[in-house]
């Protein structure tokens, strides 16, 4: 089973350090690039309208790039398939910032595509560190990568103007400098990730013994159903309002400061609470945190809505509450999900599921730009109410036919299946 595996207890020490620390560097790189995308798409193509495009385009390549990657560590391992990604997002993150040189804009969305699939690395991440340990333990440490990113979240909008001023003193674009710093954090990551003991590719759950279930039937499982649903609807709602912040913020007359500044607030509530939300979850139950995720969401977008009259402290609370809200259903969502599955069927779920939340996130994205042009930042949010309510159905359904086990506490030695 997970957690007694073949690794010696040094070894599983290493694999997560390397884990932890590539996620944390690749966030800082993605987070610094990210949040600049929309002002570059509306520079290079003179339109609000396409400013969603570059998210939705990093998003669809992370969809693609968590099936693909998640084939590439069934077949060589999680080391290899990680540090692959790595190096494949710093190709592509150095290939758009050619882009932004030439002002070519299809090359540029091409390329953060491209990203977005080696970026599937970062997103994999959680459920390679949840595999090290048993199930009464994987909230926990899904919790602890998840707040790897919090290092992303603070550094990597924090470079924002640092790294804008050092683009400027070359001769460059201002908005040149994050993805420079994403290209350095790529690099790291791959380094990173390839110092693992290379008998972590051999620690892998679905080369276990068994048979395995299609991709649909896996699907259809009521944890699975609700553990996605709860991931895809906050994944949506975070993306629909935060790739419009920036934009949001910038035609209010505030600086690439104030829209740093928001980011990491919302990047805070993402990332920093995740150990506390992943010790909740192991103790109290996967759905405690998914209803909490609803509740939290819900209030985000309201205090979203009386932030649209001008309210620049309301804007960075609601920002940072819809970071917590996502937090709450991502870790408790990837702990049901995980629990829920056969090992031998684990890692093909969670690169579907995988796929399933950034396709919509891609789809959120796409939306984003022309919603917010054609109706304002007030509607944006109230969609983003309506969109948050998603789970509750599922979420009623499963308590009342699981009983107790519903709560999605998993007994130390045995995963739910």
């Amino acid at each position: 089973m997970p957690g007694d595996s073949s690794l010696s207890s040094r070894d599983r020490r290493r694999a997560f350090g390397a884990v932890f620390s590539g996620v944390a560097i690749s966030t800082t790189g993605f987070l610094a690039s990210n949040t600049v995308n929309g002002l570059v798409a509306e520079d290079l193509t003179g339109s609000t309208a396409w400013s969603g495009v570059p998210a939705a385009a990093t998003v669809l390549g992370t969809a693609a790039g968590a099936a693909a990657l998640a084939a590439v560590v069934r077949r060589w391992g999680p080391r290899t398939g990680l540090t692959i990604g790595y190096v494949t997002a710093t190709m592509a993150i150095a290939l758009a910032t050619v882009a932004i040189f030439l002002r070519a804009f299809p090359i540029f969305i091409g390329a953060l595509f491209l990203f977005g699939v080696g970026f599937g690395s970062n997103r994999l991440a959680r459920y390679v560190a949840a595999d090290l340990y048993p199930p009464h333990q994987r909230a926990t440490m899904i919790g602890w990568i998840v707040w790897a990113s919090t290092i992303g979240a603070v550094a990597g909008p924090a470079l924002l103007a640092p790294s804008r001023e050092l683009a400027e003193l070359m001769q460059f674009n201002g908005l040149i400098g994050p993805y420079m710093v994403c290209i350095v954090a790529c690099v790291f990551s791959a380094v990173a990730m390839s110092s693992a003991p290379r008998t972590l590719d051999g620690h892998l759950p679905a080369r276990t013994a068994g048979s395995r279930r299609p991709i649909r039937e896996l699907l259809r499982i009521p944890g699975v159903a609700l553990a996605l649903v709860s991931m895809v609807s906050g994944q949506f709602v975070m993306v629909l309002l935060m790739t419009m912040t920036p934009l949001h913020i910038r035609h209010q007359g505030h600086d690439l400061g104030a829209i740093g500044l928001v980011i990491s607030a919302h990047t805070l509530g993402m990332f920093a609470f995740s150990p506390i939300t992943g010790k909740l979850a192991d103790r109290f139950g996967r759905i405690v945190l998914l209803v909490a995720a609803v509740v939290v969401l819900v209030i985000a977008c309201v205090v979203g809505i009386a932030a649209s009259a001008g309210s620049y402290p309301l804007l960075v609370m609601s920002l940072f509450l819809l970071g917590v809200g996502w937090n709450l259903g991502f870790v408790g969502g990837s702990a049901l999900l995980t629990d829920n599955v056969a090992p031998t069927d684990r890692v093909r779920a969670q690169g579907a599921g995988d796929a399933l939340i950034w396709t919509g996130g891609a789809i959120a994205s796409i939306g984003s730009g022309w919603f917010l042009d054609s109706a304002g930042f007030a509607m944006l949010n109230l969609a983003g109410v309506a969109l948050s309510l998603a789970p509750v159905w599922l979420l009623y359904r499963f308590v009342r036919t699981q009983g107790r086990q519903g709560c999605g506490i998993p007994a130390p030695d045995t995963p739910v299946v």
